[in-house]
């Protein structure tokens, strides 16, 4: 009898351990963000980065969030890759990337798994199940992660470097800071 309730003991205290959930509720309003690119040409890499984001979400049964930044405050320490980068991207005619994130609305051992529509070029393209880094602390909802960008997924024509294309992979790095507001 004592062995049994040892482990139901020990089952408790494990599962409950184990599946730590968050749920997020109301809604929210972008405070910060940091959204990070790296493009590799055969004998480089270069990346850029934007912090003028702007953004709202809003969670019930599921969460919805909207985030959009201008592709002109993407930002390398190569203003003539900048200036290409605005022409590859005919930023003149999309002047934003645009991500909406769909997802449950918890935060299950500090992971959030969502679906990303992002629309990048005039193009839009659905990246499904991609694990975050999430965390909600006194109404603010921490949010890390990463995933990989297929230029060809959104029409996009590879700038190339002395004839060689830049990969079709651009790893993708965004951190999120948001203030839950309702």
């Amino acid at each position: 009898m004592k062995i049994q309730i040892i482990f139901t003991i020990m089952y408790f205290v494990l599962t409950t351990s184990i599946l730590q959930a968050e749920i997020l509720k109301g809604k929210f309003e972008l405070q910060s963000s940091k959204i990070n690119y790296l493009v590799t040409y055969l004998i480089k890499k270069a990346d850029g980065d934007s912090q003028a984001s702007k953004g709202k979400g809003e969670c019930n049964s599921t969460c919805e969030f909207l985030i959009a930044a201008p592709i002109k405050s993407f930002q390398s320490k190569d203003s003539n890759r900048d200036a290409n980068m605005l022409k590859t991207t005919k930023a003149d005619k999309f002047p934003l990337v645009v991500a909406r994130v769909f997802t449950k609305n918890e935060i299950t051992n500090g992971v959030l798994i969502a679906d990303l529509e992002i629309e990048f070029s005039g193009v839009k393209h659905l990246y499904k199940n991609r694990p975050f880094k999430a965390s909600l602390v006194e109404n603010i909802l921490k949010v890390d992660g990463s995933f990989d960008l297929l230029l060809e997924d959104h029409k996009v024509e590879k700038p190339s470097l002395l004839g060689v294309d830049i990969q079709n992979i651009v790893p993708i790095s965004i951190t999120a800071i948001w203030k839950k507001t309702q």
